[in-house]
């Protein structure tokens, strides 16, 4: 069986493992979406399960929002409107404004220059553009030139949901004609950490901001991680409302107008990245995010400049990892398979998916590192659930085997219980036991002039009643020789009176004989006469043999003292050893029988006869 165990279990799991991962990478638009939305439960569950508010209070949202719309006197197109915030956003000292706001056209050239020459003074306004899908890579929508060349950097709004309509990533970098559009919350970032974008590094899964300055002073090294497609995946907080401060540009340009409300803004906006954006119903930048199915998705930007200033992203692990976690598994349910069967190999299984899913959410708590988990748990099921129908198959089998092979050596109620723990009979022990040998007197002599079949047919009668009484008191047959019977008690299942059934089954025998005789006579058939000797001692018990054959039997010098007693034992009697009589005294009748001397005994052994 372990022999099986060692090959076929391997096998079925890597066989199951990769099916899967063929799966998986066949139709990533339904099982990349399960291994996202997984990611989501992840986020949602850190939510839950922060102490602390995660987002920085470096990082807020000015909205235009319906409440501002009501009651400004502007329009949410009116460059004036947007003038004004820059001369404020200036004065309180917010170190840079990413406006997610397009303005394709002037219509007033009087406010479109009062808002360039805002945006030139401040020099810190980010402006977006917007780039074409196709592979020509073209910009659709950008502002009209004149306040492009008035901000401080441009870069791309594009963000594409995923096949479930969510948006959880964002592209970095667009390639385009004539250049690599950044991101514009990568761009506003990258300036405020003094790096030039043509110093930032695209590699494979990551972007780095080559000596960026962090507000600390410190100077190092910024890895940005990306999937294989340049997106990194934005490390959400909390839902929109709850994840950054919000404050409506109304109570901006209320504040704005007076001394004392400008010091308030300097208290909450000084030295903070001012997100403003288009909130107020009947806005278009509406989407699904892991938090919400309606959020602005101007707070993919928040998030991710979020993300950068707490330096804590969220990172998904690459296919060397999967592949090496995988493996892990793989070993693990393999060891379990071959060590465990059953309930135990179930439960055991089980324990292994539970560490792994713990494993998973501490990673994401402590570090934000995020496992593929539908495929590896589901990996893990179905190869537990494949693991145990075979061993099922296998111990069917195995009982099936036991029971065709074994019911001639093995009493029915012994066979039941050999069941329960097949592996019984591949275990070799030494343990104390009955062993009880018998023998038809002068068989030899009479069977000299029969015919075969009548020599077969009353053998045959003979054994068949024999084995009857040792199976109605649970012995186990070890063999046949020739007219000769040897039997052992107590194994393989362990029984404590072993002797005692040992000494009824030999004084039924010799009933039985008996009553035998006297059929036998009447009919003119073999007059059959038996006797019997019975030992119990230490002996080695066990499966033994070749490759080819084995048999579960008995060996030790007690064996052969079994079988000296009954060739010294009186035609029509059963004689045993003192060992046996200590055994059985309180419940059988024996008297003295002498001593005899048994081949490989120094010393005489003192026999008895059953009186019965």
């Amino acid at each position: 069986m372990i022999n099986r165990k060692v090959f076929s279990f391997p096998l079925t799991i890597l066989l199951i493992f990769c099916v899967l991962k063929f799966i998986w990478w066949a139709w990533p638009s339904v099982f990349h979406t399960w291994e996202d939305q997984a990611g989501d439960q992840f986020l949602r569950l850190a939510h839950k399960m922060e102490i602390e508010h995660p987002s920085s209070p470096d990082i807020v949202h000015i909205d235009i929002d319906d409440k501002a719309l009501s009651m400004l006197h502007y329009s949410k197109d009116d460059p004036i409107l947007y003038a004004k915030l820059m001369r404020i956003f200036k004065e309180v000292g917010v170190k840079g404004v990413l406006i997610d706001i397009l303005f394709p056209v002037c219509r007033d050239n009087t406010a479109c220059q009062m808002l360039e020459k805002e945006v030139q003074s401040f020099g810190k306004v980010y402006l977006p553009v917007v780039l074409s899908n196709d592979e020509m890579r073209n910009v659709v929508i950008t502002n009209y030139d004149a306040l492009n060349a008035a901000a401080a950097g441009l870069g791309h709004i594009n963000s594409s949901p995923e096949k479930d309509g969510v948006y959880r990533r964002l592209p970095l970098f667009i390639q385009t004609k004539n250049q690599a559009f950044p991101a514009i919350g990568l761009r506003l970032i990258a300036s405020n950490m003094k790096v030039e974008m043509e110093s930032v590094q695209i590699n494979k899964r990551s972007v780095i901001i080559p000596d960026a300055q962090f507000p600390d002073g410190t100077i190092k090294d910024l890895i940005i991680p990306t999937d294989e497609f340049g997106r990194n995946r934005i490390n959400f907080f909390a839902p929109w409302p709850d994840a950054f401060a919000h404050y409506s540009v109304q109570t901006v340009l209320e504040h704005g107008e007076k001394p004392e409300g400008l010091e308030v803004l300097l208290d909450e906006l000084e030295d903070t990245y001012v997100v403003l954006s288009d909130v107020s119903t009947g806005g278009r930048d509406f989407g699904p995010t892991p938090f919400s199915a309606y959020t602005p998705l101007s707070s993919l930007h928040a998030h991710f400049i979020n993300s950068i200033v707490e330096n804590r992203f969220l990172r998904e692990v690459g296919p060397e990892v999967t592949l090496l976690i995988d493996c892990l598994l793989m070993v693990c349910l393999v060891v379990v398979a071959i060590l465990f069967r059953g309930v135990v190999f179930s439960l055991t299984t089980v324990l292994i998916l539970i560490v792994f899913i713990g494993v998973a959410i501490s990673l994401f708590q402590s570090e934000r590192i995020l496992l593929e988990m539908i495929r590896p748990a589901l990996s893990l099921v179905f190869s537990a659930v494949t693991i145990v129908l075979i061993q099922f198959l296998h111990e069917q089998r195995e009982k099936h085997f036991i029971r065709a092979t074994m019911s001639n050596y093995f009493a029915p109620s012994v066979i039941d219980k050999i069941l329960t723990d097949p592996a019984s009979l591949d275990q070799v022990s030494r343990k104390k036991l009955t062993v009880l040998f018998s023998d038809i007197v002068g068989f030899s002599s009479w069977s000299s002039d029969k015919d075969a079949v009548e020599i077969h047919q009353n053998l045959n009668q003979y054994f068949e009643e024999m084995v009857k009484i040792v199976f109605t008191h649970d012995g186990t047959i070890d063999k046949y020789i020739g007219d000769g019977l040897m039997v052992f008690f107590g194994d393989p299942v362990d029984d404590p009176d072993h002797a005692l059934k040992a000494v009824s089954a030999a004084i039924a025998m010799q009933q039985r004989a008996r009553s035998l005789k006297a059929e036998w006579e009447a009919q003119n058939k073999m007059p059959i006469q038996i006797r019997i000797g019975v030992h119990c001692g230490e002996m080695v018990v066990g499966n033994m043999g070749s490759k080819t054959r084995m048999e579960y039997t008995v060996i030790g010098s007690n064996v052969n003292l079994a079988q000296r007693l009954e060739s010294n034992c009186p035609v029509g009697g059963v004689l045993i050893s003192e060992a046996v009589l200590n055994l059985v005294s309180d419940k059988i009748e024996a008297h003295p029988a002498g001593t005899i001397q048994a081949k490989g005994f120094s010393e005489p052994v003192t026999v008895f006869e059953l009186v019965f």
